[in-house]
């Protein structure tokens, strides 16, 4: 007579086998997204956000922006706009717009 394996056994093994499936797809989506991360960054690096052309570089002041010589769209890195606001004036309409912008008043003119 054939022994009958434990319902305990047959589900723990069960269980074992599925986390290591799930182990392993893991890894390889991981490894996929990773991939892709890498394939998407370079596919779209200095590429216009707007129409897909190549970005150039300008200098206004001591900040480069990247410019759209096609549909002449202006992009800013992080904190270059603020560069370019604390540069122009305490009065300047881009200085007004900052510190609305950071929750602050701006002064009505007297």
């Amino acid at each position: 007579m054939p022994m009958k394996p434990y319902k305990n056994e047959d589900e723990y093994i069960w269980v074992q086998e599925l986390q290591q499936r799930m182990a392993k797809l893991k890894e390889q989506q991981q490894a996929e997204s990773e991939t892709e991360k890498l394939h998407l960054k370079e596919a779209h690096w200095m590429h216009c956000p707007k129409c897909g052309q190549k970005l150039a570089m300008e200098k206004c002041g001591t900040v480069e922006m990247d410019v759209c010589p096609s549909c002449k769209g202006v992009w800013l890195d992080t904190g270059e706009l603020g560069t370019i606001v604390e540069s122009a004036g305490q009065g300047s309409f881009f200085h007004t717009c900052l510190r609305i912008l950071r929750g602050h008043q701006p002064q009505a003119n007297l």
